[in-house]
């Protein structure tokens, strides 16, 4: 077994042992192999074994071993030493036949051997201990993942077949469609597992592009539609309609599962180029458009002023505000987005619907968009075409904005031409930056979200910004086109609104953009790692609940099918995790993640349901993921999400039982000590120093030195934030800023930001942090509600032909320019101050002056932001100069003052050294004396220097001496590395 320290030719523990996998689907357990009765005392049988690597597998040479004599074929509980070779048939399957001596009841036990991407002889078997049989039996099958048999599939060329699993339907066929809706039905086969297939020849260019569900008769009668969970691809949901849920009494946005919410329809134009205006038509069943009269008295009356606190008076986008004389609706520009609300969406269900896009032509004229013969409307074919138009299905109903709908059978392959390409693969020396592909680069309160082709064209920024490694939020399709992903993520498809129309006007799925990002991202020299959620399943439109009926097979944990016993956590559902083919679903997920969508690795929510409320059986599926994921794709990331830290899910699956095999664990506890924690007795140092509450540097410093829960540093992705602090808590700018509550925050707290950044940065551990603290980022960012995601990016546009290099920025010259503002310019030309300005910063205030008094504010703020991400880019440059910052680098306490709130430590490796040096200390400490290290110490960083907007109080890069009482000024809110010369 991988990760095991025994030889794979003896035989293995019993206890635990995966159920085998035969062709006809039959499930063999080891109590019933025991307990077999033989036609006779001894009879030779001839059995083949099947291993099916898949299609694409990177194995060779498989060799066949087992529990019998290779030269007397009798059972052996001392497996044989000599392989039995196993031939190809160059599809994936590879096979070996032997006659055994069946002589009475034994544990015949069986397993492969394989060359692959680990090595040679690898023991190619993934699950607990090895594969049984009955002699009995003339063919029996393995397959490690069966994600390239389930689903929708090419096959021999021009085949395409279909594989679904519902052990306890009556019926199940594909029902195929296409957007003018004729449908086709094609009838299913079960088999003994309950996996249903059906074959259709010569059919793939043909059904190509056509949506498809399975059509499912349950246990009970009742017919049910069910897309496919193993789909590539996905219909998605509606295009152009979202759902919007705001607070009766205040008008604020909420999360879609608060129990007393209003509900509207929100139809929208997403970041497209050269829109003049847009409209939103509604029509009847026959598509009629309704008038404005007909409007009006179906929707009735809705309290406008709840839209109008929504957007704090700066727009009015409820459709009623918006109507214009012949029933179209205006929809409003937001962001670069054109927005309307529909309030009553129940009343608009069995309606029509229409968004109309009108753009100036290279001649200037007004023309509607995709109006090919320019009758000034949209035909059947037009609409369907428009990329603001759902291609499926222009009828409201109530899963409208909602649902992703069917799944679509596609050929997904991609030429990925960049998985060679140079970038760090040790993870050791990884910044990683987490993003929400969704709202990274949003605007208007999220009205125009971002998808791939937003990210695409700003991976220059990533390379600018000196991290190496990219951690997405969840990308497989859920519910809704705005969520983090956390919500009913089961699906093998990518999110179908993360696609994006190309420059050739053909709509690129969510499936391909995410491909055509990632090998991108590689050709960049960045690494990607994925997000997956096996702990909880949730959501109205799950596919896998109920897939079948009542017996609900992916939930029920009763070992009888005839009662339902449901493990539940906080978030949803729990899988059933003890079944073979709800197991085999994220098994091949994951395996799926990286061979398909070739992650670099893959980040799991919270583990520990998985193996608490999961049990064996959970701890299993997660150990067999590892196996399979390092077995296949050596080198792979995987850290798991896991509280309380637990340092056992991070060392090898042993044959044991012990060990999970991660890589990783995503490690909080950083973030906790260093800047909040919800625990009130327990805040982190920038928590406590912006309240004015002693702080605990030794508890810190005790974390840096003896880590909680983790067996050595490498086996840890350090936060400095993630999205589960800044959307249940607060970002490291709004920790910092304390009571302070103002809009602009103040030099400490902007200093306190930096230096989080800096001890991140020059910590253990593999560091990550979340979009937008790079650049101060204020938003809040919290769950369901969109209005909170945008990062803002107005201060990387700002002053772009400012002299950077020598501008200053801070408290001090704040207050000067706001002085100046309020002087008339001849009275400025006589102001001393403004004379003393340097020609830098005099550049910077005239702008300033001459943009409207609201706009400052903002605009100096941008100052301030940008000034924050030039100090993330010296201080990312410094950890990759150097090997003493890699993540398994010595760390070496030196001094700490709880009452002083400094504190410092060493780095050390490869005969380099670092010193690091840090206050949150409300003063400048002038002199402060310090016991250094001996030896000659040269200041390389200050987070308090002028070029971040700091107060430039320091050493001013100079080299100290080291000694029991060195002297050194330390800036407030202030960290400080030197380097040993």
């Amino acid at each position: 077994m991988p990760g095991s320290k025994l030889d794979p030719t003896a035989p293995l523990a019993a206890e635990g042992l995966s159920p085998l996998r035969r062709e006809d689907g039959f499930q063999n357990s080891l109590h019933e192999a025991r307990n077999l009765v033989t036609e006779s005392p001894q009879v030779s049988r001839e059995v083949t074994f099947v291993y099916d690597a898949g299609p694409h597998s990177p194995l060779s040479n498989l060799q066949l071993k087992g529990s019998w004599e290779v030269a007397t074929s009798r059972y052996s509980a001392q497996w044989d030493e000599r392989p039995i070779p196993m031939t190809h048939d160059g599809h994936g399957l590879w096979q070996a036949t032997l006659s055994v001596l069946d002589d009475g009841p034994h544990d015949w036990q069986w397993g492969v051997i394989a060359d692959g991407p680990t090595g040679k002889a690898q023991w190619a078997v993934m699950g607990e201990g090895n594969l049984r049989f009955d002699p009995r039996q003339s063919r029996v099958l393995y397959a490690p993942t069966r994600y390239h048999r389930l689903g929708a599939h090419r096959v021999n060329g021009t085949d395409v077949h279909f594989q679904f699993w519902a052990p306890h339907a009556l019926n199940v066929q594909v029902k195929v469609m296409d957007e003018r809706g004729d449908v086709q039905r094609f009838p299913m086969e079960r088999d003994a597992e309950g996996y249903w297939s059906a074959r259709v020849p010569g059919a793939w260019d043909r059904l190509v592009g056509k949506a498809y569900v399975y059509e499912v008769v349950d246990s009970t009668g009742a017919t049910l539609e069910r897309p496919d969970p193993y789909a590539r691809q996905m219909m998605g949901e509606q295009r152009g309609v979202s759902r919007l849920y705001l607070d009766p009494i205040t008008g604020q946005q909420v999360k879609r599962y608060v129990p007393e919410r209003l509900e509207l329809l929100r139809f929208e134009v997403d970041d497209e180029d050269n829109v003049e205006r847009a409209y939103l038509v509604l029509k009847d069943a026959s598509g009629r458009p309704l008038s404005r009269d007909e409007l009006l008295a179906r929707f009735g009356p809705f309290d406008a002023s709840l839209i109008r606190r929504l957007h704090e008076g700066r727009f009015n986008d409820l459709w009623s505000e918006n109507l214009e004389p012949d029933g179209r609706i205006r929809m409003l520009e937001q962001g670069g987005s054109y927005i309307t609300l529909l309030s009553h969406p129940e009343k608009a269900f069995g309606l029509r619907y229409e968004i109309q896009v009108w753009e100036r032509d290279a001649q200037g004229r007004l023309r509607l968009r995709d109006d090919l013969d320019g009758d000034g409307k949209l035909s059947e074919t037009e609409r369907r075409a428009s990329p603001n138009n759902d291609r499926w299905s222009d009828v409201l109903t109530p899963a409208s904005g909602v649902s992703f709908r069917h799944s679509l059978i596609t050929d997904t392959a991609w030429p990925w031409k960049h998985d060679d390409a140079p970038r760090e693969r040790d993870p050791r020396r990884w910044v990683v930056y987490q993003l929400h592909i969704g709202s990274f680069l949003g605007r208007g309160r999220n009205a125009n979200r971002s998808t791939l082709e937003d990210l695409l064209q700003r991976l220059d920024y990533f390379q600018s910004l000196g991290v190496n490694a990219l951690e997405l939020l969840p990308v497989n399709e859920v519910e809704g086109n705005r969520d983090w992903g956390y919500m009913g993520a089961n699906s093998l498809s990518a999110e179908s609104s993360l696609g994006f129309e190309d420059e050739q006007g053909r709509w690129v799925s969510g499936t391909e953009a995410l491909k055509r990002f990632i090998d991108e991202a590689h050709r960049r020299g960045l690494s990607v790692i994925g997000d997956v959620v096996y702990n909880h399943i949730h959501g109205d439109y799950n596919m896998l609940w109920n897939l079948d009926g009542p017996e609900n097979p992916y939930f029920n944990w009763s070992p009888e099918p005839s009662r339902l016993e449901l493990r539940n956590t906080d978030w949803g559902a729990m899988p059933a995790y003890h079944r073979p083919q709800v197991r085999q679903f994220f098994v091949d997920h994951a395996v799926a993640q990286v061979r398909e969508l070739h992650f670099d690795g893959l980040r799991f929510d919270f583990t520990e349901p998985i193996k608490g409320t999961g049990g064996k059986a959970g701890w299993d599926m997660l150990r067999e993921i590892n196996r399979q994921l390092h077995f296949l794709r050596p080198g792979v990331y995987t850290v798991a999400e896991q509280f309380p830290y637990d340092p056992s899910i991070t060392r090898p699956a042993l044959s044991d039982g012990t060990g999970c095999g991660f890589d990783a664990q995503w490690y909080t506890e950083f973030q906790h000590r260093l800047v909040h924690d919800n625990a009130p007795f327990r805040p982190g140092l920038i928590q406590a120093a912006a309240h004015g509450w002693r702080t605990d540097v030794d508890a810190f410093m005790d974390l840096l030195t003896s880590p909680l829960g983790l067996d050595e540093w490498r086996k840890s992705l350090t936060m400095l934030s993630n999205h589960d602090e800044v959307g249940n808590a607060q970002r490291t700018l709004r920790t910092a800023q304390g009571p302070d509550t103002s809009r602009f925050p103040s030099q400490w707290a902007r200093g306190a930001t930096r230096l989080a950044a800096g001890l991140a940065f020059t910590s253990p551990g593999t560091p990550m942090f979340f979009q937008g603290d790079e650049s101060m980022a204020w938003n809040d960012f919290r769950w369901g509600v969109t209005s909170t995601w945008d990062v803002g990016w107005e201060w990387l546009r700002l002053g772009e032909h400012w002299d950077w290099e020598h501008l200053t920025f801070n408290d001090t010259r704040k207050a000067l320019y706001e002085r100046l503002f309020t002087l008339s310019s001849a009275e400025r030309e006589q102001s001393p101050e403004y004379q003393g300005l340097p020609a830098a910063d005099r550049r910077v205030f005239e702008e300033l002056a001459k943009r409207p008094a609201e706009e400052r504010e903002q605009a100096m703020l941008d100052i301030t932001r940008r000034q924050c991400f030039r100090f993330y880019q010296d201080a990312l440059h410094l950890r990759q100069s150097s090997p003493a910052f890699r993540a398994d680098a010595e760390v070496v306490r030196v001094y700490t003052h709880n009452d002083d709130s400094t504190l410092a430590y060493l780095r050390r490796a490869d005969g380099e050294e670092y010193l690091v040096v840090a206050s949150l200390n409300r003063d400048m400490l002038a002199g402060y004396p310090m016991p250094l290290p001996p030896g000659r110490w040269k200041e390389v960083l200050n987070s308090d220097s002028a070029r971040y907007g700091g107060n430039d109080f320091g050493n001013l890069g100079a080299t100290l001496e080291g000694g029991p009482e060195t002297r050194l000024n330390l800036p407030a809110a202030g960290c400080l590395v030197f380097q040993r010369v």
